[in-house]
């Protein structure tokens, strides 16, 4: 039963796809038989007009198919386009010659004696080539249609590539746009902080230089070049120094020994590694024992940029994002460097968590020569 309604739904999908063919076959037809009934006078059998019609039809859609194969390219149509011409007739004229003789021979669907050998040739001629030229005419009809859907395809999609690009523009607008109003806030919060430094400065000095702190680490988070993605070095070390400040005055008293080469000056790095370490040890580590001091050591050796750091981990462990940055900052360590860098962290032997960074100085960027004169120049 399904496979019954499955056939039936293809017969009527075939139908409504080919409903204009069908259509069209069958007006030619009928048309055809009452114009011979007319001028001859007499009806043919059914099994003779199956028959012939149905190799006719076939010819028809053969014809049209092998000429938009011999035209797909233009190398070769000038040969191609007659071989076709020819080899259909040839075959279409002994189909047909061969046919009417078995009919004749062996059925009753086609009766009497037939006509001369010339005479069945140059019906079967003239009958072949009035099909050919429907087929041709059927054939540039196909082809004008697909070069017109073509061409209204690649208009629709011209017309959606200029509402992507009129849409990008509108976006690039108000990117920079809001890269303008990115400006403005900064400065208006300086201009806040530097108010707040003087409020506070008259009163408490100690607290005015939490202000200042922190206005300079804003500045310098401000003014990352993100769209190269790498910072001085020595700028982001300034900025552990000031972090580390911070927390001294807001938090008390912090045992962190934080130590760095004299050659760093030239070193451009990934920004917000350092911090992201420092950050850790902040959340992560016990910074008030004296014995067991923190420490940050950032040093070149034997070719390569060292970030170490050690401290003794809280008893009890902050739940508030551990390993997340250090899972961060090996992701895009990777990502900006590759095999260039190497990093391990773990706990080791004496209880500190130790973190451990290597990356060759020939992957890492390098402070060009005009910008060190810009910065002595302003110095």
């Amino acid at each position: 039963m399904n496979r019954l309604k499955r056939s039936m739904r293809i017969l009527q999908n075939w139908l409504h796809m080919y409903r204009i063919h069908i259509i069209a076959w069958s007006v030619f037809i009928f048309w055809e038989t009452v114009v011979v009934v007319y001028w001859v006078g007499m009806f043919g059998t059914f099994g003779n007009y199956a028959i012939h019609y149905t190799i006719n039809i076939t010819l028809f859609y053969t014809y049209a198919l092998l000429l938009e194969k011999a035209t797909a390219y233009h190398n070769g149509a000038i040969w191609k386009v007659p071989l076709v011409v020819i080899s259909t007739i040839l075959i279409y004229l002994g189909t047909v010659t061969g046919v009417d003789i078995l009919l004749n021979t062996y059925t009753n669907i086609l009766p009497g004696e037939l006509p001369t050998l010339r005479i069945r040739i140059a019906k079967v001629l003239y009958r072949g080539s009035f099909f050919l030229l429907f087929s041709t005419g059927y054939y540039f009809l196909k082809r004008f249609i697909k070069e017109k859907t073509e061409k209204s395809r690649i208009e629709k999609q011209r017309f959606q590539m200029l509402l992507d690009k009129e849409k990008m523009e509108k976006e690039l607008a108000m990117s920079k746009n809001a890269f303008m109003k990115a400006q403005i806030n900064p400065h208006l919060l300086f201009n806040t902080f530097e108010f707040v430094h003087q409020k506070l400065n008259t009163y408490s000095p100690e607290d005015a230089k939490v202000m200042l702190y922190l206005s300079d680490m804003m500045r310098f988070a401000a003014n990352t070049k993100h769209n190269e993605g790498f910072v001085n070095l020595s700028d982001e070390i300034s900025q552990c120094e000031n972090l580390i400040s911070l927390h001294q005055i807001t938090q008390g008293k912090i045992y962190i020994e934080f130590a760095s080469g004299p050659d760093l000056d030239e070193i451009k790095l990934i920004p917000l590694v350092l911090l992201t370490i420092l950050e850790n040890m902040f959340k992560h580590g016990n910074l008030t024992d004296i014995q067991y001091k923190a420490t940050i050591a950032v040093y070149t050796f034997d070719g390569k940029l060292h970030i170490e750091s050690r401290n003794l981990p809280r008893s009890i462990k902050s739940k508030v994002g551990f390993g997340s940055g250090m899972d961060n900052i090996s992701n895009r360590l990777k990502y900006a460097y590759h095999q260039n860098a190497e990093m391990t962290a773990g706990i080791d032997e004496e209880g500190f968590y130790t973190l451990n960074i290597s990356i060759s100085l020939n992957a890492l960027n390098t402070v060009p020569q005009i910008e060190k004169t810009e910065q002595a120049v302003h110095a």
